[in-house]
């Protein structure tokens, strides 16, 4: 009885200290080249943010998407320094890059690159990132 008791605690003690600790880690999967769907990411990360914190968010840009973080096409700059701030990360795909003949130079400075979208995507959820498709 008594450990039974024990490892009923234990388990109580355990579930709770992890539930206590659990950080949001959450890949965006961005797609859509129009500035109202530049607004609705933002947006959703801001959220995400002020919410949790200590969220992790990184937004991967590819196909059209990939305009949200090109200097001369993106409507929110501001809001992608604002976020940055707080660590939200901008990956662009360098095989959409290559595809549109875009260059680092074009993207905003905030901006990392990634060889492929799909695949850092990928590896994302195989670290156990949640994974949200942007701009449907």
């Amino acid at each position: 009885m008594k450990k039974t008791f024990l490892f009923i605690v234990a388990c109580i003690y355990f579930c709770l200290a992890f539930s206590q600790n659990s950080q949001h880690k959450i890949v965006f999967d961005f797609t859509k080249g129009d500035t109202a769907s530049f607004a609705t990411v933002v947006r959703h990360a801001r959220n995400v943010m002020s919410v949790s914190a200590n969220a992790q968010i990184e937004i991967v840009c590819h196909g059209p998407g990939l305009d949200f973080l090109l200097k001369d096409r993106s409507t929110v700059q501001r809001e992608i320094e604002e976020l940055k701030k707080i660590n939200v990360v901008f990956a662009a795909c360098e095989a959409t890059m290559k595809r549109r003949g875009v260059v680092k130079d074009q993207l905003v400075p905030q901006a990392i690159t990634v060889p492929s979208a799909i695949l850092e995507i990928s590896l994302k959820q195989q670290q156990r990132w949640s994974y949200l498709k942007e701009g449907y």
